[in-house]
């Protein structure tokens, strides 16, 4: 479904930089910086180019918390790091196979709005391959310290949540009964190996 996951590469296609003074203008300098790499040549270097940039931005560890929930502090150290590391691993994969769909959009900014320590960059996504389709909102839920640096730690579109999404995912899986953390780490590697089989 192209509405979910173009969510994934705009929001998280972002670079974080001391530059920038404001979230929506952190979010507006990593579109373009990735912009540019990506009119690059395929390379080794520009994927790690490109990876690197996707690193620097995202706030993996907050990320896989809101994924988590009040479930978070049900898992041990050793857990956290390994459920962290397979959804770190997914979200990067899912980034790189749909990135490049990003291009057939135009995306314009359309403000700001706090939301308790997260401030909320709207911006809407227009095909330009066609015209006539409806455009795509997608809200970036950027934190930091007034100035920056900013991370992105959530990604909203059409009003549904990605970490929201996982955490109702994850917490059926944990307290269902014959499930629980086992079967939530299987089916985090089950979706790598389905993403690597598809790139």
């Amino acid at each position: 479904d192209l509405r979910w996951w173009l969510s994934v590469p705009a929001g998280l296609a972002t670079t974080a930089t001391a530059l920038a003074e404001t979230p929506d203008a952190f979010v507006q300098t990593g579109h373009a910086q990735l912009d540019a790499l990506l009119k690059q040549p395929s390379s080794a270097q520009r994927d790690a180019q490109l990876g690197a940039t996707f690193d620097k931005m995202v706030d993996y560890d907050e990320l896989v918390r809101r994924c988590f929930r009040t479930d978070w502090s049900s898992l041990n150290a050793a857990q956290q790091a390994e459920v962290g590391g397979l959804l770190r691993q997914i979200v990067q994969k899912n980034y790189r196979k749909n990135l490049k769909r990003t291009l057939d959009y135009n995306v314009t900014y359309t403000g700001t709005r706090g939301q308790g320590n997260d401030v909320i960059v709207r911006t809407e996504a227009k095909s330009k391959v066609n015209p006539r389709e409806e455009a795509v909102r997608v809200d970036y839920v950027v934190a930091g310290p007034a100035g920056g640096p900013y991370h992105v730690v959530d990604i909203v579109t059409e009003s549904s949540s990605l970490t929201g999404n996982y955490y109702r995912e994850i917490h059926s899986m944990l307290t269902a009964p014959g499930k629980g953390y086992p079967y939530v780490v299987q089916k985090l590697k089950d979706k790598i190996a389905k993403l690597d089989q598809q790139s």
